[in-house]
Formats: structure tokens, sequence, C-alpha cells
């Protein structure tokens, strides 16, 4: 379905959400000198308005989009305390709340300034995404690593004015508004802003840096800011910038209005910071590889052609409505996370559904990375005797896991987990209502602008079964409840059926050949256990490398009395039919000894296969509504 509006009727329904400042709050002042960013280091300076007393200042702890308490105090280098006249002001730590800094101020001063040193560690996914990186060419500016600020007010009512060094020559991209013009220069001031706006809008920045405008359709203004080490590869073919324009309209014509004047999509293509995402109401951080935009087989990766829809989508879920345990006054409030399999397993839905109606992979791609998640949820025996509902509520936890087992323990299934529940809820929605209506009439009622919230409207879970209920009668209460909040013999798979699919095992990878395709990993369905260049990275519960007693870390140096190679344990698994067993030899630490893991079956592939005796439920989801 395509919308046409009027652009009066547009501009209603694109939502300014800029926090009101509080209009009595004195501002605070910040200087960012991240001049030595390239050396990994940034030097901020802050007028902080204050009286004499006692004082309490914090470095931000929690921030959305992270689910925990994920702020790095432990990387500032450099705190210094002084009065507007330039008496050093001592300064003591909470011994309970290390982010917590306390002092007095002194008789007279009005206003205290703070030099604060931030080292910035090397990227990475655990980082870049909320924390400041540089390289010797480009970098990330995270601002919640470069302040420090009073305890107490709001930070919706605490309005700050900044002003940013860059190293000579560099470019850069945010959703902030400068105060003068945009483009290369040493300094930038920007306009004011509250804190929360602050931390909502990174910045990227390098020598190298190219803006494209989207063509949104009849949806508000949207952006696409390219920088990477390397200038070639920031000359995108037209059609690939097509792509994201018709992103963009997909996404008007999925939810109807948008909560953000424009939008800007930052994109760091580098190999040195990998990758990493991060949603922001009227923007999102993303972290590809160098050529991650024009190489077609990387950028038709599942996690990359998923990356920008799935931080897109988070304006509307996630930014706007979040959940109302997770809206906290500053950033040193905890969270509480229980309602993710809504916040990110919805986003996680909507982002893969925007990516094939969009058109960065097809519906056939498409298919074989939900195949691949099915797989993994369906070996995770830890949902035995935890809850989905429990990898929300401890999701921090499992933020940077181990390496071992964790099909036992469970990670952040509320992801993957969460978005096969929302293919289920679609297809109910379908089915009850006889195809008159689906999960985009949901989206619209829930995703449209709440009266008096303009910055964020959080929800309860009585919110999202009565919209679900508006969209289509059921009982949809018990049915989440089921799904989440108790533990599960195995992965409900009703989900397959509904949407007109059944689960089948072949001899051949499907898809292989593809660029899309995943790398082929004949053991997964087979012996139950990845082996990527001969280290067992995992074991699956009750299938036959399990009963063998492998384990993760072990080494496969040897198939079948031949040295390993993936070509010689895929040979082995096919001869299986006849030998009945794989012989591996085994190095486990100190040790080598050879192990026989019993298996008759051959080569075998899970597939997700038409019915054809059921409507394409899934087909008819993945269909582009935009012109």
């Amino acid at each position: 379905m395509s919308f046409v509006r009027s652009a009066a009727a547009v501009a209603a329904l694109c939502v300014t959400v800029l926090p009101a400042i509080g209009a009595d709050a004195p501002a605070l002042a910040i200087e960012v000198d991240a001049r030595e960013l390239p050396r990994r280091l940034v030097h901020t300076t802050l007028d902080i308005p204050c009286k004499p007393g006692p004082l309490r200042l914090v470095y931000p702890k929690w921030f959305p989009g992270s689910h925990g308490p994920h702020g790095r105090v432990e990387d500032v280098a450099g705190l210094r305390i002084e009065t507007d006249s330039g008496t050093a002001v001592r300064w003591t730590r909470d011994e309970v709340d290390l982010y917590r800094f306390v002092l007095t101020v002194p008789d007279g001063a009005t206003k205290l300034r703070v030099k604060l040193d931030t080292v910035c560690e090397s990227g990475g996914a655990d980082r870049a995404g909320t924390h400041t990186v540089g390289t010797p060419d480009l970098g990330v500016i995270n601002w919640n690593t470069c302040l420090i600020y009073p305890e107490g007010p709001a930070a919706d009512d605490q309005p700050v004015n900044v002003r940013l060094q860059l190293p000579a020559g560099w470019k850069y991209a945010t959703a902030l508004k400068a105060d003068g013009e945009k483009g290369k220069g040493d300094a930038v001031t920007f306009g004011t802003a509250s804190l929360t706006t602050l931390v909502d809008c990174p910045l990227i920045a390098g020598r190298h840096l190219k803006t494209f405008k989207l063509d949104a359709g009849g949806g508000p203004p949207a952006f696409l800011h390219v920088t990477s080490e390397s200038p070639e590869v920031l000359n995108l073919d037209p059609k690939i910038v097509d792509l994201y324009s018709r992103l963009v309209r997909e996404a008007w014509a999925l939810f109807g209005v948008a909560h953000y004047p424009e939008y800007h999509f930052l994109v760091v293509c580098s190999d040195t910071l990998g990758q990493f995402g991060l949603e922001h109401l009227s923007c999102s951080l993303n972290g590809v590889g160098e050529r991650g935009l024009v190489d077609e087989r990387l950028r038709k990766g599942w996690w990359l052609a998923n990356l920008l829809p799935h931080e897109y989508a988070h304006s509307w879920c996630g930014k706007y409505r979040r959940p109302a345990a997770m809206v906290t006054p500053d950033f040193n409030t905890p969270q509480k996370t229980k309602l993710l399999w809504v916040y990110e397993g919805l986003t996680e839905y909507l982002g893969e559904v925007l990516s094939v109606r969009a058109g960065l992979l097809t519906p056939d791609e498409y298919r074989l990375t939900m195949t691949g998640k099915i797989r993994s949820l369906s070996r995770t025996a830890g949902r035995q005797w935890r809850p989905l509902e429990d990898t929300a509520v401890a999701a921090h936890l499992s933020r940077n896991p181990g390496n071992s087992w964790n099909q036992l323990r469970r990670l952040q299934d509320f992801y993957m987990e969460g978005m096969l529940l929302w293919y289920e809820c679609d297809a109910i929605i379908r089915e009850k209502t006889e195809g008159a209506k689906s999960l985009d009439d949901f989206c619209k009622r829930f995703f449209a602008a709440v009266p008096g919230k303009k910055t964020v409207a959080g929800y309860e879970l009585a919110d999202v079964v009565r919209d679900l209920k508006a969209t289509a009668e059921y009982d949809w209460e018990p049915f989440l409840q089921r799904r989440v909040a108790a533990p599960q013999e195995s992965l409900p798979l009703e989900v397959v059926d509904r949407l007109g699919y059944r689960l089948k095992y072949t001899d051949k990878a499907p898809g292989a050949g593809r660029p899309s395709a995943p790398p082929d990993n004949p053991a997964a369905d087979s012996l139950g256990m990845s082996a990527p260049g001969g280290v067992i990275a995992s074991v699956d519960p009750g299938l036959p490398a399990d009963k063998a007693s492998l384990s993760p870390g072990m080494k496969v140096i040897g198939v079948n009395g031949k040295k390993f190679s993936a070509n010689r344990l895929r040979d082995a698994i096919a001869d299986s039919v006849a030998r009945k067993k794989v012989e591996l030899l085994i190095e486990d630490g100190e040790d080598f000894r050879a192990v026989v893991v019993q298996y008759a079956d051959g080569l075998r592939y899970l597939d997700l296969e038409r019915v054809p005796s059921h409507a394409d439920v899934l087909g008819d989801i993945l269909k582009p509504r935009a012109k």
C-alpha cells in the first residue's frame, strides 16, 4: 500500500521531537577537543553553573540503546576541577557508585570548570557504537564519553552548548544542528540542545566524508553520510543509494508517521573500527567493513543488509515508543529491560521485513538467513530452564558472552526469538481477519503520535495487548505470556506452518553459490557442531558431537585418518551412510585423542520449504508497499 498525502498532512505527521529545555536552567558549556582523536585521546572542558555547597557530578553509566551499564568511567584519564577564578577544587569518588564524584563548591563560586581527558580505546563491536574511537583518518564521537554533569536535573531539562574541535581538514556529519556553516573546519559550534538530545546525536568525522540526499518520497528528509579511510569506497553507485532511498520510503509506507524532522544514516566504512550499530531518534550510527557498501557479496550478507533497516526501525520502536521502565530521567538511573522482546524483537522483525521490501535482499536470499536463525534457536537447550523474558531482564549480562556452551545458558534471544514471535503475531492477525489486516496495521496504531508525548512515549505490556486486540480479536495476553514468560521444552515452531512453510533436510546446502549464502557448515545439521578452520566453536546439546563428548575449544586435526580440511570433513560426513561413523583426531590442550562420532545419515542441511496447499504468508509480508 502506498501513501499519498498533501504537504500539510505530511507536516502534521512529521513530529519535531527536540525536548523542551527547562526555561530557567543554566546551560552547560562543553568544548570537546578531538584534535588528538587519531591518537585515541579526547580532551573536554566543561563550564558548569553552580552554587556554593555540596555538589555531585556523574559520568554517564546507562544510556538508551546499550541496554546496560556500559559507560566506561575507567577510560577517564584526567579529571581536574577548579572555580571560575582558578582555585582547584578537590573531589572524591563515591565508594559505592564509582560513576559519582562528590565535591564542595567554595563560597563565592558561581561556575566550575571541569577538565576531562578520555582515553579512546581501539574500536570493535562492543565499543564503537557507544564509545569515542578514532584512527588517523576518521573517528566516531559519542558525547556520553565526553562529559560529566550535575546530578539532579533531568537530562531533558538540562541545556547544553557544545563546541567541537576536529583534526585539520576533517569533515563531519551529525543530526545536531550547527550554528555556522557545516563542512570542513577545525571547530564547529552547535545550537543549544538538551543533554538528552546531545547524547542521542553522535557524530562521525574524517578526512573523507560524503553525503547523499535520499529520496524520501512523502516523508521528511533523509540523508546517508559515509566516511572511510579509502575515498574510493565513498563513490557509491546510484543504484546502491536508491536502495536506501527505497528503505526510507518503505518505512514511511509501513508506519505512516515519522517522529523526527529529518533522519541521518551515519555510516563508517572501516576494517579497523569493525562492525557496530546503535539506534537514535533522528539518526543511527553504523559501522561496516571498508568495502561493505560497494561489495555486493558483503552488502548482501545478513548482518549488513539488516543493519541500517534495523537501526532505522528503532526510531519508532525503541526511541519514540519505549518500555516505560526504560524511560529514565538521566543516564545513571538503571533501566528495567523486561520488555526487550518488544523493543528489540519487534525491531528485528521490522528491520528484516524492511530490508526485503527495500530490495536489499531478495525473498529467496532472506529465507536462507531465516532458516539459519531457526536452526540456531532450535539448538538452544537453555530455554528448558530459562524463559525468553529472562534473557531480556538480564540483557546486559549477555552483551559480551563467553565462548563455551552458550546454547545451555542462552544469550540475547529476545532479538531473534522475539523476531519469530512477531512473525507469528503477523500471521495470526492475517488469519483472524481473513487477510484484511496485518502487523502493518498494528504498527500504524502502536507507533502513531501519542498525545502529549513528543520525545518518548512509554508503554506497558497492556498497551501492546490493547493495540493488538484493536487490530485483530485474539487471546493475545495468554499467547504472549506462553511464549515469553515460561520455560519451553523446545522452540515453538508453529510460526513456520503459519507462514506457509515447513522445515526439511536436504543433502545440498540451500543457496550455495549465491552472494548472500551463509558459509557452508556441513557439520551443523549432521554432527551438531561448528568447527571453522578446525577449531570447534559450538556443540549442540543432544546431537552426535555432544554424545561423543566433544566440546568448544577442541581442535580437529584429523578426519577419517587424514589431515583435517573442510572438504575432508564434508566427505567424511557424506561417507557416514556407509561407515556409520565419523572418526576425528582431536587436540585438546596438551592431549591428543581419537574420537568416534556415531552418525549414519550423511549430509544434512536444514531448508525452509513452501507448502503449496497453504497461503504464502511470508511472501505476502515481504512484498514492497511503497511506490
